[in-house]
């Protein structure tokens, strides 16, 4: 996800030379602007990649979730596909390193202000009409198994602070947007000093030894901003973004060394207690190596392998991506209670994919988009009030 939902325009003139580990002087200084240049559609697709990733495991890939709502084990139902979606939870995994590249790229040149703002601005207004979707469909729609979240965990939802407040999420879907937080509140330290390559990878070295030591269980704090998997995934992200603006060398090939063994080791003991104390048999060494090959796809982007990727369809698509993200899994599950008895597995499945599709791009054009401007609005007149009451 995370989300990590964000335009990702290239920075023309931004990188340094090759040749050179050192940001220029100003580097580290806060711009008010940035002018965008060419988008990296190969990043936009990768997003489409996990983002249907994550809706097929959802849908057919994981039977101890799914049973009750095509109303038989959909490993009989799909049984050629379950093998290849029974992996797509590790979708995820991409968006994190995703996220890692993209935040890193949208936060550069930007004061801790307007980066709050932008990643506020980015979560919050699609966030919350899955919210009220959500309810309708715990409501309206119930699956007959399961109870519905009360009002208080519902209101608490919107906050996007749950997993603190110990409050049942509406989607299974949101455990990554507390994951995304933690990552936005951590970079915001670095962020604060303002960005350049020395404080960068100093702090991602940092990072990546906390969540080591958090195995240790001495730190409980460092459970929630250092966890081994997602850290390491979210360094990944940004070691390749370095790489992307300043050219690779041996320091950044080093953290991004260190950091792929960090999740490989997280990656397959997780995948090992699924298999064994959670019935889903998948394979570890499956798992990381699929984990791995997007490690390269991402590496082929930092290091400019894909700049000729670009279809300007992508830009939709990957638009699209976050109210998919939001809205599929109950609305989803709903859809296909209600369809299957009438259309049988395929048809529902694929009838249920389109309009998930349909839908979200309506949310973007019509909730996301429009809310955004909005606010970003109100908040800039707002702003001008308060420089000129400072004035007068």
């Amino acid at each position: 996800m995370s989300q990590t939902d964000v335009t990702v325009p290239a920075q023309p003139g931004a990188r340094e030379p090759h040749g050179s580990a050192q940001p220029g002087p100003d580097a580290s200084v806060a711009a008010p602007a940035r002018p965008q240049g060419p988008r990296l559609y190969a990043l936009d697709a990768l997003r489409v990649l996990a983002a249907l990733s994550v809706l097929l495991f959802h849908f057919t890939g994981v039977d101890a979730a799914t049973k009750a709502n095509w109303g038989t084990n959909p490993k009989e139902l799909f049984p050629w596909l379950f093998p290849v979606t029974s992996y797509g939870s590790y979708g995820v995994q991409l968006f994190f390193i995703i996220s890692g590249f993209v935040i890193c790229l949208s936060a550069w040149d930007r004061t801790p202000g307007q980066f709050v703002r932008a990643r506020f601005l980015r979560l919050f207004p699609a966030y919350w009409f899955s919210v009220l979707v959500a309810v309708l469909v715990w409501r309206a729609l119930p699956d007959g198994t399961r109870k519905a979240p009360s009002i208080s965990e519902s209101l608490t939802n919107l906050t996007m602070f749950q997993v603190p407040l110990s409050a049942r999420h509406l989607v299974g879907a949101y455990w990554t947007l507390w994951v995304e937080l933690t990552f936005y509140l951590i970079f915001l330290v670095v962020l604060w000093k303002g960005l350049d390559y020395v404080r960068v990878s100093v702090f991602c070295w940092l990072w990546l030894l906390a969540s080591v030591l958090v195995q240790q269980d001495h730190v409980p704090l460092l459970g929630i901003f250092a966890q081994p998997l997602n850290t390491a995934l979210f360094v990944s992200g940004i070691a390749m973004y370095l790489m992307y603006r300043f050219g690779p060398d041996l320091k950044l090939w080093g953290l991004l060394g260190a950091s792929w063994l960090v999740m490989q080791s997280d990656l397959v003991q997780h995948a090992d207690h699924l298999r064994h104390d959670k019935g889903m048999d998948r394979d570890p060494y499956v798992a990381l190596a699929l984990v791995s090959v997007f490690y390269l796809l991402v590496l082929a982007v930092a290091l400019h392998k894909l700049d000729r990727i670009g279809w300007k369809w992508l830009a939709t698509a990957g638009a699209l991506v976050y109210p998919l993200y939001l809205l599929h899994e109950e609305l989803g599950w709903a859809m296909i209670r209600t369809l299957y008895g009438h259309l049988g597995a395929w048809a529902t499945l694929a009838v249920t994919t389109v309009a998930l599709l349909v839908l979200s791009w309506l949310v973007h054009r019509f909730v996301e988009k429009p809310s955004q401007n909005w606010l970003r609005a109100a908040l800039e007149r707002e702003s001008r009030k308060r420089a000129a009451a400072d004035r007068g």
